[in-house]
């Protein structure tokens, strides 16, 4: 299991929530795919004929336990530049929370770690994504 942020904690509710990357081979894959699913959002996984997420994918998602707090989703994409190297660029496939008083908190922290982890990869250029 890799933890790509700081667990959060809201001072006066204790409730704390962590942000993971998560694939085929996390030990939540199948709460985290029905999460999505509940949300619509399942199509934009590429997910192939096997069951494996995509290499060129990085989804991560949020939990408060083994509870799935909320995801965000986004795909690598080689993209020609002025010079003779490609670049390469992060495209937001999906993101979603779980309603409530800890929705603030989750998308931010959710937004904050696929913004590290494409800067990570050396993405030049976010797109969909909101600062």
């Amino acid at each position: 299991m890799y933890t790509v942020a700081a667990t959060c904690r809201k001072e006066k509710t204790a409730e704390s929530f962590r942000v993971e990357i998560v694939d085929n081979w996390h030990t939540q894959w199948p709460a985290v795919l029905a999460w999505i699913a509940s949300r619509g959002e399942l199509a934009a996984l590429m997910i192939g004929a096997e069951g494996w997420l995509s290499a060129r994918q990085v989804l991560l998602v949020a939990f408060a336990g083994t509870q799935v707090k909320g995801h965000v989703c986004f795909r690598l994409v080689p993209t020609a530049a002025a010079s003779s190297k490609p670049i390469m660029e992060a495209h937001l496939d999906a993101f979603g929370v779980q309603p409530g008083t800890q929705s603030a908190r989750h998308a931010a922290a959710l937004r904050s770690a696929a913004l590290k982890r494409a800067k990570a990869l050396r993405c030049r250029t976010i797109v969909g994504f909101s600062a």
